[in-house]
Parts: C-alpha cells; structure tokens; sequence
C-alpha cells in the first residue's frame, strides 16, 4: 500500500531525509529526473515548453529543463519571476540552466506572453513545474494566465508534482487548474491525487522514489493509501494442486425477488468467476428456476415468498440455513418489503462473515449502528445514494467528502465500508482508507455493483478478512472493467462480462508478477 501524504507531513518526510543525510539538492535533482523520464517515455525527442514557478516546484521545472535540453530536446524556458529572484535550491538551479544556454524568459517581461503562446503551439509537449504542494489558495495575476495558456495548448501536459492549481490536501479542484495528461508525483502520492474531482485533472499518477526513505513516509501517512497490484497479488496466493471447491469457501447468497432476478444472478456470477468454491443463492421460490436456468453452477434454496418476496416466515429457514456456509452475501435485488427486511434481519444474526448490499442497506437506513451488534465480520457496499440513506445526507453531500463518509459510516457501524464510486473507497471502524486505483466509466451501468457485491463474498469465503476481501474484490472488479474498456469504449458494457473478465485480471496479475521476478 503506497502512503499518501498532506503538504504538512510531506515537508515533515522531506526534512527527515535532509537531516539523514541526503541534501536537498539531491532531492530537488532526483524529483527533476523522474519528470523528465516521464516525459522522454513518451517523447523521446521534440520540443518542450517548460513553465517554472516562483518556489520549490519552479526550482524542480528549472532542474527537469537543462536534463531535457541535454538529453537533446530543444526547450523553450518560461518562469513567473525573474531567474534572479530565486533563492535556494531553485536559484542552484536557474544558474545551472543558464550554463547549458537555458535563460528562463520572466512572463513579466514585454513580449514574454506572446513569445509562450508561439512556443506552446510549436512545442511537442509541455511541463507544469508552476505550483506544487504549497499553493493554499486559486490562482490569480500571471499564474492564472499561465494555467489559462497551459489548457488552451492542447499540448500534452506533465505536471511535477501535482498539477498547478490544486490543493494538494483536498479533493477538490477550484478552477483554473491544469489539466494534466500525466503527473509524476514526488515521494508520495497527495490526497489531490487519489480523491475525485481533483484525481481528474492529474491524467495518469505515477510515484516517483526520490531518496525519501519510506518509512518516514509511512510514519506520516494520513491513515490513507493507495492500493498496489502487489498488494493485490499477496491476498490471492496460488492454488495448491491438490485443493478441491471446498477449499475455496461456500458461500450463500440471499437475493432476489420477482422481477429482479437477475441481480441475483449477477452477485452469484460475480463469485464463481471470482472463485468460490460453492455458491448457493437463497431466493424466493418463484424466481429459483429462473436463477437455475441463467447460472446453472450456482444452487438454490428456495424460500417461502409473499408478494414476489421473501415472505417474513423465511425468517427462521434462513438462519439454520446459514450455519452450513463460510460467508454471505445479502440484500441485491431483495426489495424493502417487511419480509425481505426480516430476511435481512435473520442473516444479520448469523455468526458469519457478510457482506451487505442495496436492499440490505436500504433496510437500515439513518440507523447504521444496527450493523454494530454482529460479532462476525461485516461489509457495507454502498453506492453514494445508499451511504447517504444509511448516513442520513444527500448523495451530494457524501460525495462532496467522500473521505469523511467512509470514515463516519465504518466507525458508526463498526464494519469495512466499501464505497463504490470514482477511486472506490475501502474504509475500516479505525478509520484507515484504501484508494482503490482501477476503475472505468464503463462500470456505471445497471448490476455492476451486484457483480462486486458477489465478488467480495467469494474473497470473503475464501478466508480472506473483510479489509482484505473488501480491497482486492474493488481492485479486481475496476481491474476488470478496464480490461473490457480496450474493447468497449467507456459505454456499451453487460455487467454479467465484468464477472466473466475476473479470471483473466487473475491470470494476467499473476503473469506480469512472474514476469517481473524473472526479470531480476
């Protein structure tokens, strides 16, 4: 799990590496070196415009211009102050850009405006260095033109750092801002860069190692990361060859009702594919052949029904029924009738680990401390709607701070919270967050999060804990609608074809991990 930081503990992280030995210098250099890789991935050669600021991250953008313009790439140098008027390690760096022909043109001098616009449309690309982690306020004066002119380019954009008008401790974006194609984050990821709407003008993050030891970025993390492929890979380890299906967990599936059948469908889809071994949906007998005939490798109990739903007296039926089972998986498609709520009710009492989803939630609505009564593992998957409902706010509200949401509705129902939405959440009763970085608009469609739902109670099953389950079962389902999005665009998408594309992001997971140690 990659620590993310604020703008406070990373100045705390990035003194601690001072005082350890490595100069800032070295810092401001090694931070440089990795935009500039970044760049030359992409552009081996061309021009770049490169736009400096008046602090730190202009010092990184005068470093990242002499190693291009010496790597071959021909640069045109602008900055919001004269080169004379930076101090430090900037100043270091202004003279050492000077040296190989590189004189930073000051967007206050006559012409300079003119000259960055001609130097933008002939560029093949161009670097952001005007603002990083210290900006507490919009940009306003020439920093706001510069941003203006940036965005107006249609250049291909890489940010150092963060891209210029971001806040690095919110996420939220107050425009203008960059809007960046790729930024290379320095030590750390930031809040701005993992939480929605800011993560959207970052392009693709990538954290770059510029000598901060990592425990000192682990001791300052805000209870907050950023889930890694490897993080992933540990929690699946590979099968033994001689397990059998019941090795791989029994799990039950209370779901359904006339008419939304196929929500159970999909949860129960979601966990074969995602390898239970035993999936068995409990529903209301009406729609058990229905659920037989579209999943024939899923079993079912039927249960007595009143109205298309569970009927009340199934109540007694469910929890016998779920002794027999490692984990469960309740609530798609069950409706808010009083007999699928006493459903609920009756698989809330059961001793084992379970995952609670839609009507399972709805049923507890402005009440999530009824979830703190069970003694065995929970997990609440709601959408923003549904934790709003729980919570007893608007959908706006939740997302507007998504961050306290989850902390507030794991503490109050002492559960993991997974909350689906963009850069999926994964919190816990502690108050530790996950970021979730797979993902697609592709999987905003109906049954998506049923399939997810089924999924996480395959992990679950499986043995693994509820934290656990909870962030590989999001890794995997964004995993697999990016996947289906190199086929299908950002729209189009059946969710039964996310279940089905989980056993590939498995296989292709583990492929790229033996493909890394062979490359050692």
């Amino acid at each position: 799990m990659i620590p993310v930081l604020g703008s406070a503990a990373m100045r705390a992280a990035d003194a601690e590496a001072i005082r350890g030995g490595t100069p800032s210098d070295e810092l401001m250099e090694n931070a440089a070196a990795a935009l500039v890789r970044a760049v030359r991935r992409e552009l081996p050669e061309g021009r770049v415009a490169v736009l400096c600021g008046p602090g730190q991250n202009g010092g990184d953008g005068l470093a990242a211009a002499r190693l291009l313009a010496l790597a071959g790439h021909r640069v045109s140098l602008f900055s919001l102050i004269s080169p004379g008027a930076y101090r430090g390690d900037a100043a270091r760096n202004a003279e050492r850009a000077a040296s190989v022909g590189l004189a930073a043109r000051p967007l206050t001098s006559p012409g300079a405006w003119s000259e960055l616009r001609r130097a933008l449309a002939e560029s093949d690309a161009a670097v952001d260095a005007l603002f990083g982690t210290g900006l507490s306020r919009p940009l306003e004066g020439a920093a706001r033109r510069a941003v203006l002119a940036l965005n107006a380019s249609g250049r291909q954009v890489f940010a150092a750092d963060l891209p210029s008008g971001l806040r690095a401790d919110l996420g939220e974006a107050t425009a203008p801002v960059v809007r960046a194609s790729r930024t290379v984050a320095f030590g750390a990821p930031k809040p701005c860069h993992v939480l929605p709407p800011a993560t959207d003008f970052c392009g693709e993050v990538e954290v770059a190692d510029i000598g901060i030891p990592r425990s000192a970025l682990e001791r300052r993390a805000a209870r907050l990361g950023w889930t890694e492929e490897a993080d992933v890979l540990a929690l699946l380890p590979p099968r033994k060859v001689e397990a059998n299906k019941g090795n791989f967990g029994r799990l039950a599936i209370l779901a359904g009702s006339r008419g939304k059948a196929g929500a159970a469908v999909l949860a129960a889809r979601g966990a074969l594919r995602a390898g239970a071994g035993l999936v068995t949906v409990l529903c209301a007998e009406s729609i058990a052949g229905a659920l037989w005939t579209a999943l024939p490798e899923a079993m079912t109990q039927p249960l007595p029904e009143e109205d298309g739903a569970i009927a009340a007296s199934a109540a007694a039926e469910i929890s016998r029924a779920l002794r027999g089972f490692d984990a469960a998986v309740v609530g798609p498609g069950l409706t808010t009738s009083p007999g699928a709520a006493a459903a609920v009710e009756a698989a809330l009492r059961a001793s084992i680990p379970l995952v609670a989803d839609a009507d399972a939630l709805n049923a507890f609505a402005r009440r999530p401390a009824g979830f703190s009564r069970r003694r065995a593992a929970t997990i609440l998957t709601p959408h923003p709607g549904e934790a709003g409902r729980l919570l007893g706010r608007s959908a706006r509200e939740v997302q507007a701070d998504r961050l306290g949401a989850v902390r507030s509705l794991a503490r109050r129902a002492r559960a993991v919270v997974l909350l689906k939405g963009a850069r999926t959440l994964v919190g816990d009763p502690g108050g530790e967050v996950a970021v979730n970085p797979t993902g697609t608009p592709l999987l905003a469609t109906a049954g998506a999060g049923d399939v997810l739902s089924g999924i996480v109670g395959a992990l679950l099953a499986g043995g693994l804990g509820a934290r656990e389950a909870a962030i590989a079962a999001a890794w995997l389902h964004g995993a697999a609608g990016q996947a289906l999005a190199v086929r299908l665009g950002d729209a189009g998408l059946l969710s039964h074809e996310v279940a089905d594309a989980v056993p590939g992001v498995r296989r292709r997971l583990r492929t790229r991990a033996g493909g890394a140690k062979g490359s050692e």
